[in-house]
This record gives structure tokens, sequence and C-alpha cells, in this order.
């Protein structure tokens, strides 16, 4: 039965693992790894409700019930049935990055590289990319189209998923695997996969310095004062004197 979009990545995060495995313990603890069995697990590609995808990792812990169906091709789509039961015991899934991370060359890179998944070209690429941004980006695996659901991530051939083990005792913490190099050691690019040069940040000048100069201090100029015009004086009008007739 297909599961409603939303509400099955919903049930996705809202059920995620809390592992032994942060990525700050890689500070205190030299880890090993262990290989597993390539057809137990699944790597996918999770879509979120507002756009781009979440790595997810599956495993099927026990033969109980499936944990997900595979149909179609270029993309596989994938039914994550472990949301429609209690899949304790049965079922494990990797949400972030406390559950999975990259190691090459033996080498635990999980303070190193970040994962992410990025379209490009109508295709989902798994991406391996320096956390300082000073290396080389490295493509793990890809989905072989683009379809807005749960897709298959096929890993590329130097590519495989093992388990992140201490102390000959096996953890919860996945390892996306190669027997290369990091880009920039050896001069390989991390095996069969594709080096993806880092754009170069255009530094923005900071503003001017300079101090803005200072007011004049010459004097606003005055206007001249004009004199007020004066009335002309006018000469009152004398009467004219007049005979007196006599009588």
């Amino acid at each position: 039965m297909k599961h409603s979009l939303v509400r099955t990545v919903a049930a996705l995060a809202g059920s995620a693992i809390l592992t032994l495995n942060a990525i700050g313990s890689a500070k205190a603890f030299t880890f090993d790894e262990t290989e597993i069995s390539q057809d137990r697990v699944i790597v996918v590609a999770q879509p979120r409700p507002y756009g781009g995808y979440q790595l997810l990792i599956l495993e099927q812990v026990s033969d109980k019930r499936k944990c997900w169906s595979e149909s179609g091709s270029n993309p596989v789509k994938v039914d994550p049935l472990l949301v429609t039961f209690d899949f304790t015991g049965i079922c494990g899934r990797a949400t972030d990055s406390n559950g999975f991370s990259i190691r090459m060359a033996g080498t635990d890179l999980a303070l190193k590289y970040n994962l992410s998944l990025e379209t490009v070209d109508g295709n989902v690429l798994l991406m391996g990319t320096p956390v300082d941004y000073q290396g080389k980006s490295v493509i793990i695996g890809r989905t072989n189209g683009d379809v807005n659901d749960f897709m298959k991530i096929s890993l590329d051939p130097a590519w495989r998923l093992s388990k992140r083990a201490y102390q000959g005792r096996t953890l919860g913490h996945f390892y996306f695997t190669t027997n290369q190099s990091a880009p920039g050691e050896i001069g390989n690019t991390g095996g069969n996969t594709e080096a993806i040069p880092q754009p170069i940040p255009i530094p923005i000048p900071p503003p001017s310095s300079q101090p803005l100069p200072p007011p004049s201090s010459q004097p606003l100029p005055q206007p001249s004062p004009q004199p007020l015009p004066q009335p002309i004086p006018q000469p009152l009008p004398q009467p004219i004197p007049q005979e007196i007739p006599i009588p």
C-alpha cells in the first residue's frame, strides 16, 4: 500500500534514534570498522515537505517483516514499509550525522566531511564536502533520476557501507567507506568518484575608513542692508481768496 508522502516523512523524522556515536566522540576515541552485508541495507533520498532531500539509511535487522520495498528503475522508488508497524528489533535506520559519516583509507572523517544530497541536472547526488570548504567534494552515489519520492541511492563502485566498531564491538553508526584516500592525499579523489571544485568566495571590500571632510569655517555671506525709501513731501493746497462784495 502506498503511504502518504508527508505522513511518512513525519513518521521517520519523529522516530530519530539517539546513538552512542555522536560526532564529537571521534575526538576522544579511535574507531575501527566492521564489514556488513550490502543487501541488508539501502541508502535512500527522502523528500522533504518543502523541497530538497534528506539522507536516510535503512537496515533489515531481522526477517520478521520487510522494512522496505523497491520498484521501477532510473530511479528506483522505495516504499519505507517500516513506518506501518513497530519496527523495534526488526529494522534499523539512520537519519542524520549521528548515524552516518565518511571513512576513507581507514580514516574516520566524521569531523572533516559533511554528507549532503544535491540535485544536479535531474539527478540527486550523494556528496561528501569538506567542512572547511578548502578541499574538493566527492560524489559517493546517485539516484539516476528524480521523481520527488523516496528513491534508492546507488553507491558508486569504489564505495560501500560498513559499520563503526570500538574495542571489538560493532556500533550502530554507518560508514560510507572507500579504500582510497581523501582528495588531496596521494593525488586521488577518493575512488571512482568525480572531484567537484568548490567555488572560491569573493571577499567583499570593507567600507572606506577615510574621515568625512570637516565643515567649512567660512562665514556665510550676509545680505547688504538697503535704506527704506522715504516719501516725498507734498505742499498742502492753499485756499484761493474770494472778493467780498460791497453792498
